[in-house]
């Protein structure tokens, strides 16, 4: 599936909720296991902007990219959370033809203050870049 598919498939399932609902269910997806060992969890791994702090790793497996992360925030883990599940699985030219407007059909943004949307931005921003440097 695609890294578009599955933010459209993310954004309806997130929009059935409301408000504070919405994000509960986000802090729900934060209690999984994270999937960033931590020995991983370094400061070369820190989304920079983030009021919370967010590690993620992209690596390559079997030409797909697999994204990890961790964070120390409720909430910052569980959009994480959706964000990497988004990108894992994808080629490098499906990461590459993303932009962070694209994010916008999770329909998330109007949860977040100016300051973790900014920061949601750098998020994606960094896994499309590290992905690229791949």
């Amino acid at each position: 599936m695609s890294v578009k598919n599955k933010i459209a498939d993310w954004g309806k399932q997130l929009s059935i909720l409301e408000g504070i609902d919405r994000l509960q269910y986000l802090v729900d997806l934060a209690d999984k296991k994270t999937t960033l060992p931590a020995e991983k969890r370094i400061n070369a791994n820190m989304i920079p902007g983030c009021i919370s702090q967010i590690w993620v790793d992209i690596r390559l497996e079997d030409n797909k990219v697999i994204a990890e992360y961790d964070s120390d925030a409720m909430i910052t883990k569980g959009i994480t959370s959706v964000v990497c599940d988004c990108f894992t699985g994808s080629t490098k030219e499906e990461v590459s033809n993303i932009v962070v407007e694209d994010f916008q059909n999770l329909n998330i943004q109007q949860l977040l203050t100016a300051q973790r949307q900014n920061g949601l931005g750098n998020l994606i921003a960094t896994i499309i870049n590290k992905s690229q440097q791949l």
